[in-house]
């Protein structure tokens, strides 16, 4: 269970385009219902009319600076290059949306300034936010490529601010990460520095180059990981870790919260040019860190892959609560950790580590779920996912 960390970008580049070719082979998924509603409440409605409609790159990235507050600029259907969007600073939001759901694609998005919206787009190649950038929002799209699927930001010291992620569907593999986070940071006091909610993340694949569902990085603060789906991969799901052992800024990271998620089925084969690869761990948190809240979450499947594993320390304020995990995992003091009403099948602690005394625990191995072949896994007592795939919305 070794802590490993990425390649530099010139191999990501090699490895995405070995990823795109090999993601026409796979078919992954939750198997929601197109038609249901979104996972997530949109802050921008897919249907609201366009205050204006546009048929090239060009046109709309020149509109975005100077587009009067809530404005919506749509893009028309059509497959175009990649997007460049600079909002400036602006105190009121921009949405730049297709003009029909998943009926405009994009070869990647770059995001600078402040306030800015970016959905229901199809991207074939990555998504960033740019370092400085405050009020981010990247909604309901479908990211089906790119070295990162979505990148907030592409730094190791100017922070990323205030940052939404809901709703989109990432579907692997790629280059290296789903979502990738460096100094992610809550500028305007809400508590969410960045917010990942109601996504889809499917298909990510180790290649070498640590390919994670979710991977953070040079320390940020308040992430709020909520609601997602991460079904048929071979990844971390949740990696979280500053790089205090690579120089440069160090942790705690302030504000680690993870609610309600899903994580099934972490055997996928290997990505190319792979043929044999560890298992990942498919949850991974490791200190220092503050502030950490984990709370019904459900982890299973897999047997002890099913595994959520604690390294490095914790904060004296941890939770643990109404979670549903296979197997619970340290090597490292969790003792001042709060263990509360969850249900484990396993809970363990390796050379160097421990638990606190656990309370309301319940330990079983066999649990009677509603419907698995349907990723229906609420158990209805009050502990993990309370929602089901089949009832949600992800992408566009």
């Amino acid at each position: 269970m070794s802590l490993r960390f990425s390649l530099p970008k010139p191999a990501l580049t090699v490895l995405a385009a070995i990823a795109l070719i090999a993601a026409a082979s796979i078919t992954v998924g939750c198997g929601g219902d197109s038609s249901a509603p979104a996972a997530v409440d949109s802050s921008a409605n897919l249907d609201a009319p366009c205050s204006h409609s546009f048929a090239s790159l060009s046109e709309v990235q020149s509109a975005v600076k100077k587009a009067p507050p809530d404005a919506v600029l749509c893009l028309s259907a059509g497959d175009y290059g990649k997007l460049s969007l600079d909002a400036g600073s602006r105190p009121t939001r921009v949405t730049v949306r297709a003009e029909h759901p998943a009926g405009t694609t994009i070869e990647g998005a770059e995001l600078v300034g402040d306030n800015l919206t970016l959905a229901g787009f199809v991207s074939t190649d990555g998504i960033q936010v740019m370092p400085g950038a405050t009020g981010i929002t990247v909604e309901h799209n479908r990211v089906t490529g790119g070295g990162e699927g979505i990148e907030a930001g592409p730094t190791d010291t100017t922070t990323v601010n205030d940052t939404r992620i809901v709703g989109n569907q990432l579907i692997g593999p790629f280059g290296e990460d789903a979502i990738h986070l460096n100094r992610y940071h809550d500028s305007n006091g809400d508590g969410i520095g960045i917010l990942i909610e109601g996504n889809e993340i499917t298909g990510v694949r180790e290649n070498g180059a640590h390919s994670d569902c979710l991977q953070t990085g040079w320390v940020g603060d308040h992430i709020v990981f909520r609601k997602n789906c991460v079904p048929d991969n071979r990844c971390q799901g949740f990696f979280v870790k500053d790089q205090a052992s690579l120089g440069g800024v160090s942790g705690p990271i302030h504000g680690i919260k993870v609610e309600d998620n899903l994580f099934l089925r972490n055997h996928e084969p290997c990505g190319a040019p792979l043929k044999s690869c560890g298992q990942p761990l498919y949850f991974q948190v490791a200190g220092p860190y503050s502030g950490f809240v984990m709370k019904r979450n459900t982890i299973w499947g897999d047997t002890v892959d099913s595994i959520a594993a604690f390294r490095e320390g914790t904060g004296a304020d941890t939770r643990i609560e109404d979670n549903v995990i296979y197997r619970l995992w340290t090597d490292t003091e969790m003792s001042p950790a709060t263990l509360r009403d969850n249900t484990i099948c396993e809970r363990e602690a390796a050379e160097g580590g421990s638990w606190s005394t656990p309370s309301g625990e319940t330990v079983a191995c066999d649990l009677h779920f509603p419907n698995p072949t349907a990723d229906d896994y609420r158990l209805g007592n009050g502990r993990g996912v309370d929602w089901a795939p089949a009832e949600e919305h992800y992408g566009p």
